[in-house]
């Protein structure tokens, strides 16, 4: 009796794996800390805080892999008018004439608000997920050819501690984005 598809095996371990691995830690890194980063500004926790009047908006064009995104600029004043900033721009949907409270984030700005920081802090719980999905490569130096190999890949670390924080970090990271977009939807719907 034949099989019907071919059957995967899976690689052999090596520096690619754990390179692959190394990739998906930083890529995580680089997610989590930019949700923190922008949640610590939309909290009003870093930066410094003011208002954008907002004086026109456009639409700025996506790539064939992105949406496009509505930007709106004006003039920017510091609470304490230390700063004022004409050429301020926040990427949202906002009617020109509206103030708009932003935090000043180092040559941008963020708006200001518990659904805008629920939203960057989901972001850093999606760095969690991206760790965990690399760890399999990371600790097996196993680096996959196909979908299936990468199923085989994470089933070969279930049973192990690595496979313990695998599953932890899954679960937190599902649970924790899952909660602040909840939350992010809540805050909209309020509003």
């Amino acid at each position: 009796m034949t099989p019907l598809a071919p059957t995967a095996s899976l690689p052999q371990p090596g520096i690619m794996g754990r390179a692959l691995g190394g990739l998906f830690f930083v890529l995580a890194l680089v997610i989590s800390g930019f949700g923190v980063y922008n949640a610590a500004h939309a909290a009003g926790v870093a930066g410094t805080h003011g208002t954008l009047a907002v004086e026109h908006c456009w639409v700025k064009q996506g790539s064939r892999s992105s949406s496009d995104t509505t930007v709106c600029g004006g003039t920017f004043r510091s609470d304490d008018d230390k700063v004022v900033d004409d050429e301020a721009s926040i990427r949202a949907k906002v009617k020109p004439g509206s103030k708009v409270s932003v935090q000043q984030a180092g040559g941008s700005y963020v708006r200001v608000g518990f659904g805008e920081t629920t939203r960057w802090i989901a972001l850093f719980f999606l760095g969690w997920l991206v760790a965990a999905f690399g760890m399999s490569f990371a600790v097996t130096g196993m680096c996959p050819r196909s979908g299936m190999q990468v199923a085989m890949i994470s089933r070969a670390v279930s049973g192990t501690r690595a496979g313990a924080v695998r599953r932890w970090l899954v679960r937190a990271g599902l649970a924790g984005s899952g909660l602040c977009l909840l939350l992010t939807l809540l805050a909209w719907l309020l509003t």
